[in-house]
Parts: structure tokens; C-alpha cells; sequence
């Protein structure tokens, strides 16, 4: 197997990485332990967890509470009213047939008024002459 060298400050900085290291996780160590001795004391017999449903107040807005109390009055029996029934008179209903709506027609239509087409441009030639074919006086 090969070795590997590493000069003094490779060293240094190895060293100085891994004791942080170290250090993290003995940081992360001892919070662990100290949440486990949290969970042991509610595991005591005197602190007991509340298991289903709170029976506290109901969620969402609360009920106006009025405050007059209804009392019932008392009622004598002259008072109170029979009611005859009426007999119910049948009609005889008419069945219409609906006719669809006719449609009404305009007498005048109006014509949009567009816009006049464009005139058609006209590309006249343009000789061109190139410094070749200029006259030379």
C-alpha cells in the first residue's frame, strides 16, 4: 500500500478540521442526551400526557348570547282560534304552446363605412451605375 505525505501545513489544516469536527459532534451529542433526559421526565408517573379530543371550546366565532329570557305567557283555551279549511277551487289551466319569437327585421340596414383600399405604389427602375461604368471626360 502507498503512503501519502503531506507537508506541515497539509497537516495543520487536517488537525485543525477534524478537532472542529470533534467538536460538532460532541455538540450534537450531548443535545441529544439532553432531549432524552426532557422525554424521561414525562415518562415519570406524575406528568401524564392528555390522549383525545379536548373537550374545551368549540373552534370558530363565538354565539351572540341574548340577553332577555323568553318566558311563556299562559295561554287560555277561549283564546285560542280554530281555523276552518277552506276548500281549494281547482282551475282549469289552459296549455299554450310557445311559439319561437320571430326575429325582427330592420327596414334600413346600415352599411359600414370602410376604409378606401390603398393606392397601388408604382416602383419605377432606377439605373444604377457602378463606378466601372462611369463616363470618363
Amino acid at each position: 500500500m502507498k503512503s501519502i505525505k503531506f507537508s506541515e501545513n497539509e497537516l495543520e489544516f487536517l488537525k485543525n478540521h477534524y478537532e472542529l469536527e470533534l467538536a460538532d459532534a460532541e455538540n450534537y451529542v450531548s443535545e441529544i442526551k439532553n432531549i432524552l433526559t426532557k422525554l424521561n421526565k414525562l415518562e415519570k408517573p406524575g406528568i401524564v400526557e392528555k390522549t383525545g379530543k379536548k373537550t374545551g371550546k368549540k373552534r370558530g366565532r363565538p354565539r351572540k348570547e341574548s340577553k332577555t329570557e323568553e318566558i311563556p305567557a299562559p295561554v287560555k283555551e277561549a283564546a285560542i282560534k280554530t281555523v276552518k279549511e277552506k276548500p281549494v277551487k281547482v282551475k282549469a289551466v289552459k296549455s299554450k304552446v310557445k311559439e319561437a319569437p320571430k326575429k325582427v327585421v330592420s327596414k334600413k340596414k346600415t352599411a359600414k363605412k370602410r376604409k378606401p383600399a390603398p393606392k397601388k405604389v408604382v416602383k419605377k427602375q432606377i439605373p444604377v451605375i457602378t463606378p466601372a461604368e462611369t463616363p470618363v471626360s
